[in-house]
C-alpha cells in the first residue's frame, strides 16, 4: 500500500510539474507576442532566456535517455559552432549577437544550446523509419529550410544578431545556408543512432517555438518566412496524425 501511494504521489507530482512548465512556456510565448505588439512595455531581460531554456528542458525531459544525451551533445556542438562563427566568421558568415539574450559566453548567448536542441528536435520529428543516408541528408535539408524561417525573423523582427555583410535573402548571406547544411550533417549522423520516437510533448513544444517565430514574423511583415514556418508546423502535425492513424490501424 505504501509503495502504491508513493508511486501515485510521484506520478501526480510529475504531472503537476509538467503542467506548470508547459503553462510557463505558454505564458512566455504570449508575453513575447504581446510585447512585440506593444501591449507589454519593458519586457524583463530574463524572459527571452527563460523561454528558450524552458522549451529545451521540456524536450529533454520527455526524450528517452539516449536521445536526451544526443540532444545535449548537439546543443553543445551547436554552441561551439556559434562561438567559432562569431569569433572567426567562416562557418555562417560574419555576425555578432545583440543583448536580447544577455547571458553570454565568448560573445555567444548560452541559450543557443537550447535553440539548437529545439531546432534539432523539430527537424528530427519529421523523419522516421528511413535509411541512414536519407535520414542524414533530408534532416540537414530540413535544418536549412527551418533556418529560412528563423533567421530573417530573428534578425529583422527580434534583432537577436546582426550580419556584418548582409545578403539577398532578408539580409542573410547565402553562405550561411551552405554552412547550415554542412554543419547539420554531423548532427543528423549522431541522431541516426537513435531510433526513439519523438514524444508528443516534445513535438508540441518545438512546433510552438516555430509558430512563435512565425507570428513574430507576421507582426513585422516578414511574410514568406512566416508562411513557410506555419506550413512546416502544419506538415509536422499532419505527419504525426498520419503515423498515429497507421499505428492504430495495425
Amino acid at each position: 500500500m505504501y509503495n502504491y501511494l508513493k508511486e501515485k504521489y510521484n506520478i501526480n507530482r510529475l504531472r503537476l510539474g509538467t503542467a506548470i512548465s508547459f503553462l510557463l512556456l505558454i505564458v512566455l510565448i504570449m508575453g513575447g507576442i504581446l510585447s512585440e505588439l506593444g501591449v507589454i512595455k519593458n519586457t524583463p531581460s530574463w524572459a527571452p532566456n527563460l523561454f528558450m531554456i524552458v522549451g529545451s528542458l521540456i524536450i529533454l525531459f520527455f526524450s528517452d535517455r539516449k536521445l536526451r544525451l544526443l540532444y545535449i551533445a548537439i546543443g553543445t556542438i551547436g554552441f561551439l559552432y556559434e562561438v567559432i562563427g562569431v569569433k572567426f566568421g567562416f562557418l555562417f558568415g560574419a555576425y555578432s549577437y545583440s543583448d536580447v539574450f544577455n547571458l553570454q559566453l565568448f560573445s555567444v548567448p548560452l541559450v543557443m544550446i537550447s535553440a539548437w536542441i529545439i531546432i534539432a528536435n523539430f527537424t528530427n520529428s519529421f523523419l522516421r523509419n528511413m535509411k541512414k543516408i536519407y535520414f542524414i541528408i533530408l534532416g540537414s535539408l530540413l535544418m536549412v529550410i527551418t533556418d529560412l524561417v528563423i533567421d530573417p525573423i530573428a534578425v529583422d523582427g527580434l534583432e537577436i544578431w546582426i550580419w556584418e555583410n548582409p545578403g539577398q535573402y532578408y539580409g542573410i548571406p547565402n553562405h550561411n545556408f551552405y554552412g547550415w547544411f554542412i554543419l547539420s550533417l554531423p548532427i543528423f549522423y549522431l541522431l541516426s543512432f537513435s531510433k526513439n520516437e519523438i514524444h508528443l510533448m516534445s513535438r508540441v513544444v518545438s512546433n510552438l517555438v516555430i509558430s512563435f517565430f512565425s507570428i513574430i514574423g507576421i507582426i513585422n511583415d516578414i511574410i514568406f518566412p512566416s508562411v513557410l514556418g506555419i506550413f512546416l508546423v502544419l506538415v509536422n502535425l499532419y505527419l504525426y496524425i498520419k503515423n498515429k492513424s497507421k499505428e492504430n490501424a495495425i
